[in-house]
């Protein structure tokens, strides 16, 4: 089964961080992308990568950032902010964004809320009051400081975790579900609830542009074969609230028609996922079917939570069965996933 192909829209961009290395942003430029967003870090700490991202990226894609919300810092004994409150460590993490971008005051700033890594974070559901206030004191410093409506980037089983207060921001959602459409990732980002504009989807993160089951991030001048991939799914205006400047669709020899999108697409149901295991390997690839032997469709790293089936499908070549992502396309090997 070919996976979708990046050409085939017409807006496409990338997500960048310290773990792609350093960037040959002249060979990562060679394929069409219209935009980038970087990370610019995570708590109070910038990404290593992120001062030379951002400079080098200058001119050649338009950019916003992310910044990843450290939700257990302040409640872990010894780590520096364990005294500061849920509402305060919100604020601070805002203000460190803020500085990190400050020779560029007015990017727009996507906070990227997820589960952490199981050995010290705890599980968002099981947390929600205090992540919710850091969240929302995080948003409300940010709009004060850049002058804008920030928005959300999560995955789409998470769009239920969310309060009324959140859900008219901009929303840049995670489905890695390649039988989806833009037309049917926004009937089920509604059908949660959320009355803010879907405006990217992040179709996958295993770097395939082709849809050949060829990963080019290491091709395209990262140091890692994976790179997520992105569709803008909002109107030029927001396009250029969101990146500063106008869309501009340049259209290759190789590239395709953009896919027309039909009307009465009904999305699979998302209601119900749940959160169950974490990958306990250095890295786990996600398979087409639940053999060994079957096309890797994408890749999760150590400590990575995923969302699966309760079902087991036992497959051939793992000891333990296979696990299906749920709502999404791909089998893990049970062997290498972790219950939490």
């Amino acid at each position: 089964m070919m996976g979708l192909k990046y050409s085939s829209f017409a807006i496409r961009g990338i997500d960048t961080s310290q773990f792609n290395g350093t960037i040959d942003w002249v060979k990562l430029t060679s394929v069409t992308h219209n935009f980038c967003i970087h990370r610019g870090g995570y708590g109070r700490v910038t990404d290593s990568q992120f001062k030379r991202n951002w400079a080098e990226s200058k001119g050649k894609v338009n950019r916003s950032i992310y910044w990843y919300m450290d939700y257990y810092s302040n409640h872990i004994k010894g780590w520096g902010v364990d005294n500061v409150s849920d509402r305060d460590w919100g604020r601070m993490q805002a203000d460190a964004c803020f500085a990190a971008q400050r020779h560029d005051p007015s990017v727009y700033v996507w906070l990227d809320i997820e589960n952490g890594n199981p050995a010290y974070a705890p599980v968002l559901s099981s947390v929600a009051t205090r992540a919710k206030t850091i969240a929302k004191a995080f948003l409300e410093r940010m709009d004060e400081l850049n002058k804008k409506k920030n928005g959300i980037y999560c995955s789409i089983g998470l769009l239920s975790w969310f309060d009324t207060w959140f859900k008219d921001r901009p929303l840049w959602v995670a489905w890695y579900n390649e039988s989806q459409t833009v037309v049917s990732v926004r009937k089920a980002v509604t059908a949660t609830g959320w009355i803010g504009k879907c405006m990217i989807w992040q179709y996958a993160s295993h770097g395939e542009i082709y849809g050949d089951g060829v990963a080019q991030g290491l091709n395209l001048g990262t140091k890692i074969k994976q790179l997520d991939l992105n569709v803008f799914m909002g109107t030029a205006a927001d396009y250029e609230y969101l990146f500063g400047a106008p869309v501009v669709v340049v259209v290759t020899p190789e590239d395709e028609k953009p896919v027309e999108e039909p009307e009465d697409e009904t999305p699979i149901d998302v209601t119900g996922e749940f959160l169950e295991y974490v990958i306990n390997t250095k890295e786990l690839n996600v398979r087409a079917l639940p053999t060994t032997n079957s096309r890797i469709v994408g890749s999760y790293f150590s400590g990575w939570p995923v969302n699966v089936e309760k079902s087991v499908d036992l497959g051939i070549g793992s000891k333990t069965g296979w696990k299906r992502l749920y709502g999404q396309q791909g089998y893990l090997a049970m062997d290498f996933l972790k219950k939490v």
